[in-house]
């Protein structure tokens, strides 16, 4: 593993060999030496950086050194002309101290001492300005020839000025007045010429000085006209290639900045345990999942050998050896091997262990991954102990070789063991079965090219023992070639024979009813549809429908509980069965088959196959409308059951299979409502009477919510005094189209649609709020109590009891003034029904048991239910005038009901003899068309105050 280079040689060398190449004599110039062009970029850097200060400097001392010499000259000029300017002042003194001797004469010795002293400060001077000249140049053959010869004028005047003024003093000494006086005169002839050549001297000076200056200056733009030019050419050769190295440096440093903080970031955030280590392998640095894994801190692992900190376990030693020989070449490594934890508990890791190295290619530094293998080793242990438990076996096809390999337990699913079976893909395939060895072939080349596609496929492999045994195979394609061909493909086998023998009996068990053993409503729709795809191609052929729901049967299961019904269910499936055998005496002299089954609840279809016409499907009916009727004896028990019957013949069938369940089940509702216990065909116009039964639905749905409902209330007379005892109420529905519906119509529609509900809530609260009405208008002349009726749905409402404890106080009633009918079936139904009920008799409110007689409660469990008063169902009142049976039968429920307590009312008293009989039978209070047709409250009330007027 390399480190990123922290170098920034790249960007900074192409930089500079860019610019070397276009200025190829730059570094000469400069005095810059060569580097070669694999030198590092800092030390490039470096070097035009001390070059640039070198030349900078050179340039400063070079320009220092300039304007000191420029200042020298121009000091030197000043002191000429000062000097210059000096010598025509001694001239002067010299001229004036001759004329003060000529007037005063020569005896003063102050005189002559002052005249020597000024011509030796002349001389002293005269020498000093001479050396100036000289080093001005003035006094060189090349020197300006005005400069030249003022200064020779000067020169010849002052010694011929000095000489003058020498040979006055020496005159003076010897004190010759004559020639003193001659003296005199020549040194005073001798000092105008000497001052002329002076001022001479000083303008050439001042001349020359300037034409210095203006070279100075010169020099100086010219100087700084280089520098300017040596700058620019310093930004072009070294500042704008070094700053562009610098910049591509800088990226590239920070590149790399973010690259080492990326990786930094992934070193420690990685969940595998990362350690750095010297060339001796000595920890350097670790990440935080290092000290995770392997428990040792970051202060315990730095500074300790990376073998002595993790002791390694259970490592094959040919492993260890390899790993040896590979670090101590300096070579990457990567093994799995165990370790231990500081704890001394045993992991499982993937160590990935590589060198780095230096920029001279020497081993410099370790970098160890460690991937924690602990969990996959145990979930590698768990899955090979789930593929034993599962007994699955597992498969691998090497494509290259064609060899198969397999664990024992796929040899054993097919009866063979290792070295009886030659472990080739053909071998394999000849073990397959005909049928399934092209589909097999076929789902294997479409995993090949797809890899998306799942291989899975349910095969037959020939057992040893010959038969055939069903196996699935699924795999996937587990080693490729870079280019994508595949190498290897390995999967796992499991043995589907159980399951195959166990689909074959849901098979059987979903087109068979589990309690009578019949074919269920799928085979029936099976069936159905093949013989109405063979009518269609028969013109001849004939087919029958035989749809059939027990009467009465949800009554017994209610009343004698499930398990009698369901062993009336086995009872009628086995006469079916009996009546529908082939050696029957019923069918032997037919030529067509039949079959039974069961579709749902109490419902069956019979359907014959291949019969002369209709005719031979109402004689089937008829047989088994015979067979049916006979009396059900289950335990103690003995039920009366009959059967209504729909029939569909071929003629009339529809266009698909549940069409003609559909038809049939349309006439077999016919045959309820013609009296039960028979059969009725269907014909076409049956299905208007349907639409008419949905339309009427759909209004029933809506009566409600557009006040369609309404109550009316029917008097309760006592039998005894002929007083009213009180009034039942009974919903009616004002249809806007069909005017008055009359309750047989659309009560059970109602119950099957789930409205039931909801038009007894209605029925109670509205009977409830007119009731209160009533009382308040007629006084003590109202009726002492209202009776409603409760419905299946409300009985099996939770919280009923408190909804009608609310509706009563929400209208003011007093419980004692409400009367609960339930009919007889409903009462006697199950303990959560016989619950509710006694949970309302505990309120005050009263029960009533309607339709008694009707149900399959015998006299003998009338204590048991919670009611108070027992109504004698009108079928049995219209008929003890003329049946001893049904007057026996009403005398002993008037009788047990005296003996438990409870009222009785008769129902549907129509005449005065029938309200005398139940009168003389002890029967307490009557209700009929005899006393009032149900009346509504107004109705009812003018009907009490019509009752109570004086005749």
């Amino acid at each position: 593993m390399q480190l990123p280079d922290m170098r920034a040689g790249g960007g900074g060398t192409s930089g500079w060999r860019s610019i070397w190449r276009y200025l190829p004599g730059a570094r000469a110039w400069l005095g810059l030496p060569r580097l070669p062009a694999s030198a590092p970029a800092h030390w490039r850097v470096r070097l035009a950086m001390y070059s640039v200060l070198v030349l900078v400097g050179v340039l400063s001392v070079w320009q220092a050194w300039r304007a000191e010499k420029s200042e020298a000259v121009r000091l030197a000029d000043a002191e000429v002309i000062r000097i210059a300017g000096a010598q025509s002042m001694l001239t002067q003194r010299m001229g004036t101290m001759a004329v003060f001797m000529a007037v005063a004469g020569a005896g003063e010795v102050k005189r002559q001492d002052e005249l020597g002293a000024t011509i030796n400060g002349a001389q002293e001077q005269a020498r000093r300005l001479e050396e100036l000249l000289e080093s001005q140049g003035a006094l060189l053959p090349d020197a300006p020839a005005p400069l030249r010869q003022a200064v020779d004028a000067w020169q010849n005047s002052r010694e011929r000025l000095w000489y003058r003024a020498q040979l006055l003093l020496w005159h003076l000494e010897r004190n010759d007045p004559a020639k003193l006086l001659a003296a005199i005169k020549g040194l005073q002839a001798e000092v105008e010429p000497a001052l002329l050549t002076s001022q001479a001297l000083v303008e050439q000076v001042q001349i020359a000085a300037q034409r210095r200056t203006r070279g100075a200056i010169e020099q100086i733009k010219l100087s700084a006209l280089l520098t300017v030019l040596l700058l620019l050419g310093l930004a072009l050769v070294v500042a704008e290639p070094l700053v562009r190295s610098v910049r591509r440096q800088h990226k590239t440093l920070r590149v790399q900045a973010e690259e080492m903080a990326r990786l930094a970031l992934v070193a420690e955030r990685t969940s595998n345990a990362v350690a750095i280590t010297d060339a001796r392998r000595i920890i350097v640095w670790v990440n935080r999942a290092f000290t995770q894994i392997n428990g040792y801190t970051m202060a315990e692992a730095v500074g300790v050998r990376f073998g002595q900190l993790m002791r390694v376990d259970q490592a094959d030693p040919a492993a260890v050896e390899r790993f040896r020989v590979a670090t101590e070449q300096g070579r990457g490594i990567k093994a799995e091997h165990g370790v231990l934890h500081k704890s001394g508990r045993l992991l499982w890791v993937e160590a990935d262990v590589q060198p780095i190295h230096d920029e001279a290619g020497a081993l410099s530094a370790w970098v160890i991954v460690q991937a924690d293998l602990t969990d996959t080793r145990a979930q590698q242990q768990m899955l090979a102990l789930a593929v034993d438990g599962a007994a699955l076996g597992t498969w691998q096809w090497d494509m290259v070789s064609n060899a198969m390999f397999c664990n024992e337990r796929l040899l054993e699913m097919f009866g063979y063991q290792y070295g009886e079976v030659e472990m080739t893909a053909q071998s394999w395939n000849a073990h397959i079965h005909p049928d399934d060895l092209a589909g097999w072939r076929a789902c294997v080349r479409t995993h090949l090219d797809d890899p998306r596609i799942k291989l899975r496929m349910e095969v037959r492999l020939r057992h040893r023992d010959g038969y055939w045994q069903w196996l699935m195979f699924s795999g996937a394609v587990v080693t490729r070639r870079p280019d994508g061909t595949p190498l290897r493909m390995a999967g796992v086998c499991l043995d589907m024979n159980a399951q195959k023998a166990l689909e074959e009996q849901l098979r059987q068990a979903a087109r068979t009813d589990g309690l009578t053993q019949l074919p269920n409503r799928a085979v029936v729709l099976d069936r159905i549809c093949n013989l109405m795809a063979r009518r269609l191609t028969e013109p001849g052929y004939h087919f029958a429908v035989l749809f059939m729901d027990f009467d009465r049967f949800k009554q017994v299961n209610d009343t004698l509980g499930h398990s009698v019904g369901d062993e009336l269910l086995r009872q009628i499936a086995q006469r079916l069965r009996d009546s529908l055998r082939p050696g029957d005496a019923f069918v032997r002299t037919s030529d067509f088959s039949q079959m039974a089954a069961r579709i749902g609840g109490d419902e069956f279809v019979v359907v014959l196959d291949d019969i002369r016409g209709g005719l031979d499907a109402q004689v089937v009916a008829g047989r088994l409308l015979d067979v049916l009727a006979q009396p059900y004896v289950i335990g103690p028990h003995r039920v009366h059951s009959t059967v209504s019957i729909g029939i569909v013949t071929s003629e009339h069938a529809g266009d698909d299979a549940d069409s003609v369940l559909r038809d049939a089940d349309i006439a077999m509702y016919e045959a309820k409502h013609a009296g039960r216990g028979c059969y009725v065909m269907f014909d076409p116009a049956m299905r208007k009477r349907v639409r008419d039964d949905v339309a009427l639905e759909n209004d029933l749905r809506q009566a409600l919510a557009k006040g369609e409902l309404f109550v009316v209330y029917q008097p309760l007379v006592d039998l005894a005094g002929g007083e009213l005892a009180g009034v039942e109420a009974l919903v009616r529905w004002n249809h806007p189209q069909r005017g008055l519906v009359s309750p047989a119509e659309f009560i059970a529609l109602a119950e099957a649609t789930g409205l039931i509900g909801q038009i007894g809530l209605f029925v109670l609260q509205t009977a409830c709020h007119e009731f209160a009405n009533m009382q308040a208008i007629l006084g003590d002349e109202s009726p002492p109590t209202v009776a409603v009726n409760l419905s299946r749905a409300q009985l099996r409402q939770p919280g009923l009891a408190a909804l009608v404890l609310d509706v009563l106080r929400a209208s003011g009633l007093a419980c004692a003034q409400l009367i609960l009918e339930v009919t007889e079936s409903l009462a006697a139904q199950d303990e959560v029904v016989q619950a509710t009920l006694r949970e309302i008799r505990a309120l005050g409110i009263a029960l009533s048991l309607d339709d008694f007689g009707t149900g399959y409660s015998s006299l003998a469990c009338l204590h048991e239910l919670p009611v108070n008063f027992v109504k004698i169902d009108r079928s049995f009142v219209a008929q003890a005038q003329l049946s001893d049976y049904h007057r026996v039968l009403i005398d002993a429920t008037i009788r047990m009901a005296q003996a438990l307590g409870l009222t009785t009312v008769a129902e549907g008293i129509e005449t005065p003899e029938q309200a005398a009989l139940m009168k003389r039978m002890g029967c307490g209070k009557g209700q009929g068309f005899l006393y009032s047709e149900p009346l509504t409250a107004y109705a009812l009330i003018q009907w009490i105050t019509a009752l109570h007027e004086p005749i």
